[in-house]
């Protein structure tokens, strides 16, 4: 067997791993304590009806060895089936900032649970067109997988059902000859519902 009949994992890179580990540390330094007994334990003003979020966030594509620059927006269209439960479907696209990349477009279908007032986390799976192998492999490739994600939403005082959210993503695809590539996407979400 040759060497690349078993291609080796993707690692994230230290850098990577410790911006995920500060972000992480950062929405635990200011998320809000619990809750009273008479606030419950998420925002009132979010109940059960349509939900919808968009997003434009930066991104990195861990590479075999090294990173590409990237950015992933998105749009997602739902239902609030409980104050603390969202399910969504989210069609996405990724731009890959390296010269000849094609872009990705995507879709997952995602949950969205709130664990305590606005700190939540949120998994799904689905397809993309595209997924870079390397910088200098340029040919559509397309992944299937999902993604898992955690994050802080923020309401505004005098808007019920309208929220800021700030919160990471990392989207993991395999490809069909089974590499195994990931996104980490970090940045802010407005959310609606």
């Amino acid at each position: 067997m040759t060497a690349l009949a078993y291609p080796r994992p993707v690692r994230l890179p230290i850098a990577v791993k410790l911006a995920l580990l500060a972000l992480l540390a950062a929405i635990a330094a200011f998320a809000p304590r619990p809750a009273r007994a008479d606030e419950g334990q998420i925002a009132s003003d979010f109940k059960r009806g349509p939900y919808a979020e968009f997003a434009w966030r930066p991104a990195l594509a861990p590479l075999r060895t090294d990173v590409m620059p990237a950015a992933r927006t998105h749009f997602m269209i739902g239902a609030r089936l409980a104050r603390s439960f969202v399910l969504g479907t989210m069609g996405h696209v990724t731009l890959y900032f390296d010269r000849g990349q094609k872009a990705g477009v995507g879709l997952d279908v995602i949950g969205q649970i709130y664990v305590v007032k606005g700190l939540y986390l949120r998994g799904g799976a689905g397809v993309i067109s595209h997924v870079p192998l390397a910088r200098d492999v340029l040919t559509r490739t397309p992944g299937y997988g999902g993604q898992v994600g955690l994050g802080y939403a923020f309401g505004f005082p005098k808007s019920k059902g309208v929220a800021l959210g700030l919160g990471a993503d990392y989207d993991l695809r395999i490809t069909s000859d089974r590499r195994r590539r990931g996104l980490l996407t970090v940045g802010l979400t407005f959310m609606f519902g």
